[in-house]
C-alpha cells in the first residue's frame, strides 16, 4: 500500500508538470518569509526605540522632538506601532 502512495503521488506529479503540494509548499515558504519581516521590523522598532531613549536635549532638538515625546515613545512595547 504505501508503494501505492508514493507511485499515484509520481503519477500526479506527472500529470500535473509539479508536485501536487508545490502551492502549499509555495504558500508555507511565503508565511515563513512575512513572519520574518515582522520579526525584523519589531527587532528594528525596539532597537530604535531603546537609540532614542538615549539621546540627549541637543540631538533631540535636532531631530524635532520634545524630551518627553521621546520618553513616551521609548517607553512603547516594540510590538505596538
Amino acid at each position: 500500500m504505501h508503494n501505492m502512495r508514493i507511485s499515484g503521488l509520481a503519477a500526479a506529479e506527472h500529470r500535473l508538470g509539479h508536485s501536487p503540494f508545490a502551492g502549499l509548499q509555495s504558500g508555507l515558504r511565503e508565511a515563513a518569509r512575512a513572519a520574518l519581516r515582522w520579526a525584523e521590523l519589531l527587532y528594528q522598532r525596539g532597537r530604535q526605540r531603546r537609540a532614542l531613549a538615549h539621546l540627549d536635549r541637543r540631538l533631540l532638538r535636532d531631530i524635532g522632538v520634545t524630551p518627553e515625546q521621546a520618553e513616551r515613545e521609548a517607553a512603547r512595547p516594540f510590538w505596538q506601532g
